[in-house]
């Protein structure tokens, strides 16, 4: 059965041109673009990972700034109840000197108040004894 047609040979031309274009867009076009889209995978994925990474240290240092911040505000209150304490001790003292001091006056001001009085009373005695003497001789002298 021969039909009498002779196999074309631009069909098979037609598939091998057919053929080395694919060959050359898979060449120039596809595996250049396949490269970069892998390259641009592998470097989100370490972008990923150096997040992960920076995340993980970044707790870690805001642990240990908030581990820094307690202790500090511990040191601090520590340091002003020491000054509380300090303070208080200073004030105490300064009291006691203060009332030191004025018990030392009182005691010297009563010391000198009692000397007066002392000459004082010398004074009376001896003007009281002259004006015993004088009104005795006032009386004997009207009496004779």
């Amino acid at each position: 059965m021969d039909i009498g047609v002779v196999p074309n040979i631009t069909l098979v031309i037609q598939a091998i041109l057919f053929l080395i274009f694919v060959a050359l867009v898979n060449i120039f076009f596809v595996k250049p673009y396949t490269r970069v889209m892998e390259e641009r995978e592998r470097i989100a994925e370490e972008n990923r990972k150096k997040a992960k990474l920076l995340q993980e240290e970044a707790k870690k240092h805001l642990h240990s700034a908030k581990d820094i911040l307690n202790s500090a505000r511990f040191s601090a209150n520590e340091i002003l109840e020491n000054a509380r304490k300090e303070a208080n001790k200073i004030r105490a003292q300064i009291l006691e000197k203060a009332e030191r001091e004025s018990q030392e006056e009182i005691s010297r001001k009563t010391e000198e108040i009692r000397k007066s009085l002392e000459e004082e009373k010398k004074k009376m005695q001896e003007r009281i004894s002259d004006l015993a003497q004088i009104i005795v001789k006032k009386i004997i002298g009207e009496a004779a």
